[in-house]
């Protein structure tokens, strides 16, 4: 094993797949290091008659879905219907506080993630992108595929552990 082996640190990932539309797109400015997009998802969920929504506040985190949701912003601003076809990933809630209307006061609950890819857009029922096919072996955009994924066969199950305990005992 050479060293950087050694030291390299696995992860487990969460991601969310859905389809959603697209709101507020913003550039977020930061007083120490570079910009950011964001944008909001409203993921659509449910039986087709019944369709309900879940809002997740997306901090654009993959370089190709970063440059496809500066390509949207005036789709946005225009109030177009954006619908896509996306992967988040490292979701987690944060408490806030109403400061105005009728919630002024109360405590809500705000979805965070980070937007990873962008498999399709409609703008206003058209199609206006489709991602070209995955090559196979090749990793997908953004930093957060840089960690080398968990390899087939390197979690032992239950059953598996038990059986080594009861044979070396």
């Amino acid at each position: 094993m050479s060293e950087s082996t050694q030291n390299q640190t696995n992860y487990f990932d969460l991601h969310v797949t859905g389809v959603g539309y697209v709101n507020r797109i913003r550039e977020v400015p930061v007083k120490r290091g570079e910009n950011f997009w964001a944008c909001d998802i409203a993921a659509l969920h449910g039986a087709e008659d019944a369709i309900e929504y879940t809002r997740f506040d997306c901090r654009v985190s993959g370089s190709e879905a970063a440059k496809l949701i500066k390509r949207l912003d005036k789709a946005c601003r225009d109030k177009k219907k954006i619908l896509i076809g996306f992967k988040l990933g490292d979701l987690y809630a944060e408490t806030f506080v109403y400061e105005k209307g009728d919630k002024a006061g109360q405590t809500g609950v705000s979805l965070k993630a980070r937007l990873l890819t962008i498999s399709w857009i409609k703008v206003d029922g058209e199609s206006v992108y489709i991602a070209p096919p995955k090559q196979e072996g090749s990793q997908e955009d953004s930093h957060e595929d840089s960690r080398e994924d968990i390899h087939e066969g390197s979690i032992e199950t239950e059953a598996e552990t038990e059986k080594e305990a009861s044979t070396s005992a």
